[in-house]
């Protein structure tokens, strides 16, 4: 098994915005129409980081492909550690294994 790594700036040439916005459409619209699984995010606080890491899991079952984005969001990082304010991976998962397929800058 091959898990297939990306920065941000990897996912930037290989996808257009259009194409993005395309496909944000199609998984709403799959939402919409029962065929997709996006629970509401989970939420850990880091209270004395001020920070806070958010994951949004989800399932498109047309696609038969599932993700999982992690945002941290550290409103001070700037200033303490000069890194963004808000940092995010998505990983790729194979629903029929759990193999993680890609992990991806978000």
């Amino acid at each position: 098994m091959k898990t297939l790594l990306l920065t941000e700036e990897d996912v930037s040439q290989l996808l257009s915005m259009d194409e993005v916005m395309e496909v944000v459409e199609s998984a709403f619209r799959e939402k919409g129409l029962g065929h997709a699984q996006m629970p509401a995010k989970v939420y850990l606080f880091y209270n004395k980081y001020d920070g806070d890491l958010r994951a949004m899991p989800s399932y498109l079952e047309e696609l038969d492909i599932s993700a999982v984005k992690v945002v941290n969001v550290h409103p001070k990082n700037r200033e303490r550690y000069d890194l963004p304010t808000v940092m995010a991976i998505i990983a790729l998962i194979d629903p029929k294994n759990g193999a993680p397929l890609a992990i991806m800058g978000g």
